[in-house]
């Protein structure tokens, strides 16, 4: 399986969040591949220090901690986009990229698209309930 995790799963890790800390596990213990870009990772840190106020240290050790783990699929500008939102048509963009089947996200705008082109646009805890049903959730 291929995934994508929007920005809000890194920065709900980054904040103790239980969820996404097991998502995130499961899916590298899983084997799944994970994939980011670099407007995934430079939102997470724009997002963590400018707007929760968080320290540009512990910004970047969530973003280092993310490109650990994940293959980088930069997309190349398409057709695919996003209504009232381009930062999120970059996120969307990512994951046609990537072939991902599953994008996860807690964004209005991107879980309004599901199904999309074949991926499965899911909130963090349908995903969690898709890896407890498949005996991966650690």
């Amino acid at each position: 399986m291929k995934v994508v995790f929007d920005t809000n799963v890194y920065i709900a890790e980054a904040l103790g969040g239980e969820t996404a800390q097991h998502i995130l596990a499961s899916t590298q213990l899983a084997s799944w591949r994970i994939y980011i870009s670099q407007h995934i990772v430079d939102e997470t840190v724009a997002v963590m220090t400018e707007d929760l106020g968080l320290s540009r240290r512990s910004a970047m050790l969530t973003a280092f901690r993310a490109l650990r783990r994940a293959r980088l699929a930069e997309p190349a500008p398409s057709r695919h986009e996003v209504a009232h939102n381009a930062a999120d048509t970059k996120i969307l963009q990512t994951a046609l990229e990537a072939g991902a089947q599953y994008l996860v996200t807690n964004d209005r705008h991107l879980l309004a698209l599901h199904p999309y082109e074949g991926i499965q646009i899911i909130t963090m805890a349908d995903y969690r309930r898709l890896l407890e049903d498949q005996g991966l959730l650690v």
